[in-house]
């Protein structure tokens, strides 16, 4: 995985000595749009920079350029820099993440009383098909270099990033219900359409004066025509097959297993 560089750039710091005390956590799965959020976040001024910091290839990284180890340890010293005037810190967090920081109880605790945005997609099969993409390519964000220039079309992959998405959405809504956080959900097709409102009612929630009147997109979108042809591949293709959970079925009991922690 090529590392997208631009975040570490200290361009991107805040002044430094504001104590963080409002807290903005994207609880996220790859392709949901969570780049464009955060991009979007990072341009008012007002919330801080949302960026992977427990991703641990980015962890690494943090590590070498702060001279200390462990999550805890990069987060108190990001949070000196990436506080935004107002005591906002944000933080993306895919749901692969929380093992990084040793379980959702700790994720909470690190962050407490922060507020959740749960970002989904509306199309899930678009999103796995852009996940396998960015799986076999490297390229994850726009500006990062390929490493590998031609993707193929992979059922079996598309399959199990389709599941996947599907399980880590299921199993963020669980978890955040269950725990009684404080949490918005926002669509990413609804945020195209709108990325102001969608934004003003992160701020609403978060009791953030919004005083700025249209925001717009700052990202470049990566589908594209393959993208469109793959999906109608593999949906063509899984008519003909027998893998699609039914219910009753013991995979669906393993992941009601996995998300209760029974």
């Amino acid at each position: 995985m090529q590392l997208y560089q631009d975040q570490f750039s200290r361009e991107h710091d805040f002044a430094p000595g504001t104590k963080a005390n409002n807290f903005l956590v994207i609880a996220s799965t790859q392709r949901c749009g969570s780049h464009m959020l955060g991009h979007a976040l990072y341009s008012t001024g007002l919330f801080g920079f949302p960026l992977e910091y427990a991703n641990p290839v980015n962890l690494r990284e943090w590590e070498k350029q702060l001279g200390v180890s462990g999550l805890d340890n990069v987060l108190d010293l990001l949070q000196l820099r990436r506080t935004s005037a107002n005591g906002v810190f944000s933080i993306k967090v895919h749901y692969d993440h929380l093992q990084v920081f040793g379980g959702f109880d700790k994720l909470i605790k690190r962050f407490p009383n922060a507020l959740f945005v749960l970002l989904h997609r509306r199309d899930v099969l678009k999103q796995a098909v852009s996940f396998s993409k960015a799986r076999q390519t490297g390229v994850w964000i726009t500006g990062q270099k390929a490493m590998r220039t031609a993707p193929s079309f992979d059922y079996q992959d598309i399959n199990q990033c389709l599941k996947k998405v599907i399980q880590d959405t299921a199993s963020w809504r669980y978890l955040l219900a269950a725990q009684g956080c404080r949490y918005l959900e926002l669509e990413y097709e609804s945020l195209r359409e709108d990325l102001t409102s969608g934004i003003r009612r992160i701020a609403s929630a978060m009791d953030i004066l919004l005083p700025i009147s249209d925001i717009r997109e700052i990202t470049r979108r990566q589908a594209d025509e393959l993208s469109d042809n793959w999906q109608q591949k593999f949906v063509q293709m899984h008519k003909g097959k027998n893998d699609r959970l039914q219910p009753g079925a013991s995979g669906v009991r393993t992941l009601v297993r996995r998300w209760l922690g029974s």
